[in-house]
């Protein structure tokens, strides 16, 4: 059965309730007003309720699969290395868009598009 968009609220309410409110993917709870209803993009379904960060991060990641041609081995094996990835140090230089927070503008450089900051 297809949800109309007035429908929407009632069931991500209901899925919360079942879900103890709960996110689908992380297993936090979710605070008041941060659950978004998490649906499958090729074929409509919904599958949970989600935090809305979580939702946004997993669109990432599935539009990226199928924009680059990942399998969900692929995934499997990318998701379990990540944490130590991120978490290791990987060589002593820095790339040039770092910002160093000594910097005037508290490290934001010449400040939004690249023009320098309103004096």
């Amino acid at each position: 059965m297809k949800l109309k968009y007035s429908e929407i609220p009632a069931v991500r309410n209901y899925l919360l309730e079942q879900q103890n409110h709960c996110c689908g993917l992380c297993g936090d709870l979710i605070e008041e007003g941060k659950a978004v209803l998490d649906h499958d993009h090729r074929s409509g379904v919904i599958r949970r309720v989600l935090h809305r960060g979580c939702n946004s991060m997993l669109g990432k990641i599935e539009n990226n699969m199928r924009r680059n041609r990942v399998t969900i081995e692929r995934l499997e094996h990318w998701a379990v290395n990540l944490v130590s990835y991120i978490n290791t140090e990987h060589t002593d230089l820095l790339h040039p868009t770092y910002k160093e927070k000594t910097m005037k503008n508290g490290g934001r450089g010449r400040g939004r598009g690249g023009r320098p900051p309103k004096r």
